[in-house]
């Protein structure tokens, strides 16, 4: 196993202690448990355990980000808006224990300046893609032409951060059903009159 696929399993095993213990009781040595090593094995791919966190995190954004850009160049239209952010949603069971990471890592950050950082590039970047996406529809005249589409990526972003944080506290909360039903009543508040 390379050193590369080796650091993505340390970060894996992260994953599900941070799922199923939550992040405070997240330690370098809970994860070598996970993995059934010795925390000399961790140390030796992550110094330390906001290192490994922030990997971890970057695998989880990643991943997001790419399903989002695949869904951006699949569809056209108001679709490729709605497929986005369902995307970006926890419909399924697996995609709540990203919503989990996302969430403890969110608190964790707190008065944690670089880390806090870290989370405002990767926002930065959802922001500025769903911002271009909108302005498409606004050019197609597909939404109306006096929004703001900053600010409209910033609501569809706190949205989607709204729903996901809702089903990391309540998992019954909504069903995918319903999530689908209030991206599609999120997206025709934008459109243009016809």
């Amino acid at each position: 196993m390379s050193y590369d696929e080796r650091r993505l399993e340390v970060a894996q095993a992260a994953w599900r202690v941070i799922v199923r213990e939550g992040l405070d009781r997240t330690s370098m040595r809970a994860i070598a448990q996970e993995l059934g090593t010795s925390t000399g094995v961790v140390t030796h791919y992550f110094r330390d355990k906001e290192a490994l966190i922030l990997f971890a995190l970057e695998r989880v954004f990643e991943n997001t980000l790419a399903a989002m850009q695949a869904k951006a160049q699949e569809q056209q239209g108001l679709e490729r808006l709605e497929q986005m952010l369902l995307t970006a949603l926890p419909l399924e069971g697996s995609d709540q224990a990203d919503w989990k990471v996302w969430v403890a890592f969110l608190g964790y950050s707190i008065g944690r300046e670089p880390l806090v950082q870290e989370h405002q590039k990767r926002y930065a970047v959802l922001r500025q893609m769903l911002a271009q996406v909108l302005a498409d529809l606004q050019a197609a005249k597909l939404i109306r032409a006096e929004l703001d589409v900053m600010l409209e990526a910033n609501a569809l972003i706190a949205f989607v951060d709204g729903i996901g944080t809702g089903l990391v506290i309540c998992p019954e909360q909504f069903s995918a059903e319903q999530q689908q039903y209030l991206v599609q009543r999120q997206i025709k508040a934008l459109l243009a009159p016809s």
